[in-house]
């Protein structure tokens, strides 16, 4: 626009280096004050002045820079040029501020993402800390009750127990802060458990197992068995007369670690319907927060068979 209107005028270079360090000044201003205030969608107006004054700070110290080196007259065909100079200067300013404005706007976005899915990951970490907690009082207090039981009659079996509900608590601190961990140290603290359980239940607590060595390093949650195995024995001896099999199956296909626990079940029990399916329920929701999904737990019912699978799915 410059060249063209007055193209037969000399230009000397200071007036475009002045004209650019001036203008540098400005965009560094613009970037300095964006990063403490972003204006909102109904402050335009205060952004148009903004931009306003910039462009006049920007003529003027580009003018005090140009007498320090030209003498009035000699400066006339810059005069005469002020008007297009003003409309430039704004016109890049608005750019810079603009472009400014979006960039802020898309980092704030990107942040505020950023935090919600750390707030996110905070609150399913804590739910199932929670969940993971809440299982542990009600198998607790039974063993204790056991333990109590079996001192006057049987010191030596109460102090068995005691040992055993040691190192079964003890593994479970240690695993708190592991989400993931191999089968095969899931089947070991599996194991403490039901050691426990048939201290308390004797001869009529029977289980099997019934799994490929390959499957041992496959990743399940930690603790995800045990509330399956305490389901299973709380219906299956509880409610029945004589010994009980409970019958644990683990198999791999598809890239789902399948789980399956099979007890007896009698449905003319009144204490079979008497439960609130917290165990089961709380496996779900575990499973839902771990892999956001509600299809890895199916229980199925017969006449005489409760039947409890859940799926745990391996990547690569």
């Amino acid at each position: 626009m410059l060249w063209w209107e007055f193209r037969p005028m000399h230009v000397s270079c200071i007036e475009p280096l002045a004209s650019s360090l001036t203008m540098s000044l400005c965009c560094y201003l613009i970037f300095s004050s964006m990063k403490y205030y972003n204006p909102s969608k109904r402050q335009f107006f205060k952004s148009i002045l903004f931009c306003l004054a910039l462009t006049i700070i920007s003529l003027g110290i580009t003018l005090f820079i140009l007498h320090q080196f030209f003498d009035r007259p000699s400066l006339a065909h810059y005069y005469q040029r002020i008007p297009y100079k003003f409309i430039i200067n704004f016109l890049v300013i608005s750019c810079i501020l603009i472009i400014n404005i979006f960039w802020n706007v898309q980092e704030e976005a990107i942040e505020n993402d950023r935090r919600k899915l750390e707030i996110e990951r905070l609150v399913r970490d804590a739910e199932l800390y929670n969940l993971r907690q809440q299982l542990q009082p009600h198998f607790l207090f039974n063993s204790l009750n056991s333990i109590i039981a079996l001192i006057g009659a049987k010191p030596e079996l109460a102090k068995k127990m005691t040992f055993q509900l040691s190192d079964f608590l003890r593994g479970t601190m240690r695993k708190d802060d592991k989400q993931l961990i191999p089968l095969a140290d899931e089947i070991k603290h599996l194991e403490l458990y039901l050691e426990i359980e048939k201290v308390r239940f004797g001869h009529r607590l029977k289980t099997n197992f019934e799994y490929d060595e390959e499957v041992l390093q496959t990743k399940v949650p930690a603790m995800i068995i045990q509330p399956l195995m305490e389901n299973a024995i709380k219906h299956g001896l509880y409610n029945i007369v004589g010994n009980v099999e409970i019958n644990t199956r683990i198999w791999l296909e598809n890239n789902l670690l399948h789980i399956e626990i099979t007890n007896p079940y009698d449905t003319d029990q009144f204490y079979n319907k008497k439960g609130t399916g917290f165990g089961l329920s709380s496996i779900q929701r575990r499973l839902f927060l771990i892999y956001s999904r509600t299809d890895l737990l199916h229980i199925h019912k017969t006449e005489n068979q409760f039947t409890a699978q859940i799926k745990i799915p391996q990547h690569d």
